[in-house]
């Protein structure tokens, strides 16, 4: 029987026995800075003994500045120089929920805080990284198809309705018309050409200026 329901105790300073690996915590930290290792302590009694025992498990606690999915102010005990922020949201609690003890309505066995924490926050940092992946790539991909078709249905309104008028249009154009066209636009294309190959410098038998070697930075900036 789980005594003072509601009631857990929250510290992040380790029971004697419970202390986490550093290694392992350091190791999650490389992808996952934001944990804060806690502990829960609770108070069983089981039907079969009238002896209460303490129950201790590990957890992952966080600190949010702005705690919008925080319910209820999380009350944890800190240590005295504690160089990080107290967690105000209960992120896992570690604890054997397959055991016949746990089934039977009692606690899970405790977890040390090792390896396999570390291989279980790794799998759900992966998990979560992937799946906000996936779904950024399915926005994308749902975006591209609504360009697509809004481009389908512009071209087909043109084909529709813009491709007639113009074919109309043409029927109108005589031959003259068509010459008269034709001359104005290979003169024009070829302004252009002229214009694009124009050389900005008069060719007086040498090549454009260049600046003396000393002066040259190749793009870099200057020493000051």
């Amino acid at each position: 029987m789980f005594l003072q329901r509601g009631d857990d105790r929250y510290t992040c300073i380790a029971p004697p026995g419970f202390e986490a690996d550093p290694a392992v915590t350091a190791a999650i930290r490389e992808f996952d800075p934001g944990l804060i290792p806690i502990w829960r302590i609770q108070l069983w009694r089981f039907p079969w003994s009238p002896e209460v025992v303490r129950v201790v498990h590990h957890g992952i606690g966080r600190y949010y500045p702005v705690p919008r999915l925080v319910k209820r102010e999380l009350q944890i005990e800190m240590p005295a120089d504690a160089d990080f922020p107290a967690p105000n949201f209960l992120d896992a609690i570690f604890e054997d929920t397959d055991t016949i003890q746990y089934r039977m309505g009692g606690p899970g066995l405790y977890i040390p805080w090792g390896w396999n924490a570390y291989y279980w926050c790794r799998w759900q940092f992966d998990r979560v990284t992937t799946e906000k992946w996936e779904a950024a790539v399915d926005r994308r991909v749902a975006r591209m198809a609504k360009m697509h078709q809004a481009w389908q249905e512009e071209i087909d309104y043109r084909r529709r309705q813009v491709e007639p008028w113009i074919l109309k249009k043409l029927e109108t154009v005589s031959d003259a018309d068509w010459k008269e066209y034709m001359t104005l636009a290979w003169a024009v294309k070829g302004a252009v050409r002229a214009m694009r190959e124009r050389k900005p410098f008069v060719d007086l038998g040498h090549t454009r200026p260049v600046a003396p070697a000393s002066t040259r930075t190749y793009g870099r900036v200057a020493p000051v």
